[in-house]
């Protein structure tokens, strides 16, 4: 396995390449500079939206209350991509899988699966409001 470390190159750059290589991580390890999360996720972007997981109900999907969704409301949705879409209103919204139905068409699934899922036909893509791209969870302790 190897590992590319994004952060902390900048602090290392005075130090020997050697010794920067081998500050208390194992052999293998390599250094990017100018890392930014920003940059890396698009947000900046007019089409990118950063929208935070409020309760638990997309823990089937992995995704736990508190973890921000890196949203693309310019993407083209593809089968297999979460996606945000309205759900009950216009100032409600949720995540669903986008998937393909057996009988044909599309599915949009719920992470729950006693939750049914949504059929979708041509002109129901417009109401998928986007696609998601990231999910940035904190995962440390406190």
């Amino acid at each position: 396995m190897s590992l590319t470390i994004l952060a902390r190159a900048e602090r290392l750059q005075h130090l020997p390449s050697e010794q920067a290589r081998h500050d208390g991580f194992a052999a293998g390890l390599e250094f990017e500079g100018g890392f930014s999360l920003d940059r890396t996720v698009g947000l900046g972007a007019p089409q990118i939206r950063a929208v935070r997981v409020d309760d638990d109900s997309l823990l089937g999907f992995g995704i736990y209350p508190g973890d921000r969704l890196i949203v693309d409301r310019s993407a083209t949705p593809a089968v297999e991509q979460y996606v945000v879409v309205p759900l009950d209103g216009e100032d409600t919204y949720g995540v669903r899988l986008l998937a393909p139905d057996p009988k044909g068409g599309l599915l949009l699934k719920a992470a729950r699966p006693s939750m049914a899922s949504i059929p979708l036909n041509g002109r129901d893509s417009m109401q998928i409001w986007g696609v998601v791209l990231w999910v940035v969870s904190y995962v440390g302790r406190g």
